[in-house]
């Protein structure tokens, strides 16, 4: 039995088919196929009910799951063992978060601790929180951003920040007019939206419920530039973390009438290993914002 075997296996549980676990993991279909084939054969019973619709997991595939995956989080953990051996001068940090986020409130932090930790390497992934909080139940990554509220039992956190979505527009937009926004306003426009994944999408899938009304997306992308290049012509609007929009984007930003606020902080899983590197990172990130508040 490899780590492969059920990293592969895990994949295709977490994604639902064979298909998708192959675009997740970058390879090809049968040689996802084919690894989870030679685990059932080395099992000596199947772990997927393979039907013309689809697969899903038989009884005994239903409980591998939980024994797989501990595995997998421990082989990571022993790595990381080892990894801290080699001290803060060739450690890396492993941190996931969401682009707004990483473009804009992050960069200062990194950049200091860079300059106290020069030869640590800075390994930043760009995805939506809920994806990171797999990510880390999973032990793919240490550190991650995520949204307080979608904390689990499973993660220890440390608050960062207090983030609030506004709308997104150009200078001429009938809507700069307003100081707030109405749902049924913004709903009534076109929207250029990041993909699923994002807050985003939690907020529209509220607000379109709430006013009943299906809402017109025009753009979808996860190129920030891209977006407010879109905003910036008049083609859209767009709901955004305050914290993206700068002096020079000649982009105009109007609060909700309701507003739409959402704690965020820095998470890592409960009981596992955290790398020495990724330790001083987190210590060093949360002394920050800690001396921040103090001085407010």
């Amino acid at each position: 039995m490899e780590l492969r075997q059920l990293r592969h296996f895990v994949t295709v549980v977490e994604h639902g088919s064979i298909s998708a676990a192959a675009r997740e993991l970058n390879l090809a279909q049968p040689a996802i196929s084919s690894s989870i084939k030679k685990l059932e054969q080395e099992l000596n019973m199947p772990l997927f009910n393979r039907r013309d619709r689809g697969i899903d997991l038989t009884i005994a595939g239903q409980k591998f799951v939980p024994h797989a995956r501990q595995v997998l989080s421990q082989a990571y953990d022993a790595k990381l063992a080892m990894q801290a051996l080699e001290g803060l001068d060739h450690g890396q940090v492993d941190l996931a978060v969401p682009s707004m986020l990483g473009s804009y409130y992050f960069p200062p932090l990194l950049m200091a601790f860079r300059h106290q930790y020069p030869n640590i390497e800075l390994n930043i992934l760009d995805t939506g929180t809920r994806n990171i909080k797999r990510l880390l139940l999973e032990g793919e990554v240490e550190l991650g951003v995520v949204a307080s509220k979608d904390l689990t039992p499973e993660l220890d956190s440390g608050p960062l920040i207090r983030e609030k979505m506004v709308v997104c527009m150009a200078v001429d937009h009938p809507l700069a007019e307003k100081e707030e926004i109405e749902y049924s306003d913004f709903l009534s426009h076109d929207l250029a939206l990041f993909r699923r994944g994002y807050y985003h999408h939690l907020l529209l899938d509220r607000i379109s419920r709430k006013e009943n009304i299906k809402p017109k997306i025009a753009f979808t992308s996860n190129l920030l530039p891209l977006i407010k290049t879109v905003i910036r012509r008049g083609y859209a609007i767009s709901p955004m973390w305050q914290v993206a929009i700068q002096d020079d984007d000649e982009i105009i930003t109007r609060p909700f009438a309701d507003s739409f606020e959402v704690d965020v902080s820095l998470a890592w899983r409960k009981n596992s290993y955290l790398s020495r590197a990724n330790q001083t990172f987190r210590d060093f990130v949360l002394d920050q914002v800690n001396s921040q508040e103090a001085a407010l």
